[in-house]
């Protein structure tokens, strides 16, 4: 009888170490994407300062009545293009996160008997 609630109690135990490590990994995928989030918006805010720079260069070139303007407008395309990719690509990263946590969540339910939920 002893050795019977001994091996409850281990079991227990056991899932409950599984569920907070389901939990821990739940967490640590939040603060990441939380922390990516936030360099994406760094990333945005860069990138629209810089437009709004390029945009004033190109007036001020505009003003002096050279052929810079020329020059520069293709750049500032190039430039917007570029931070749309990297948008783009950040955007992707918590996806990205969650996609490389389901396999664990998925073994770690399967050992604790949940695989169905």
């Amino acid at each position: 009888m002893d050795a019977r609630k001994t091996v409850t109690d281990a079991g227990y135990i056991a899932i409950g170490l599984g569920v907070m490590g389901v939990q821990r990994a739940q967490e640590r995928g939040r603060t990441v994407k939380e922390q990516v989030w936030g360099a994406g918006d760094c990333l945005a805010n860069r990138g629209r300062d810089f437009e709004t720079r390029a945009k004033e260069t190109v007036t001020k070139v505009h003003g002096l009545g050279t052929d810079l303007t020329s020059r520069v407008e293709p750049l500032v395309e190039q430039v917007q293009s570029k931070v749309e990719q990297v948008q783009t690509k950040v955007s992707q990263v918590p996806e990205k996160v969650v996609q490389a946590m389901e396999p664990v969540t998925a073994r770690v339910r399967e050992r604790l008997g949940t695989a169905a939920a």
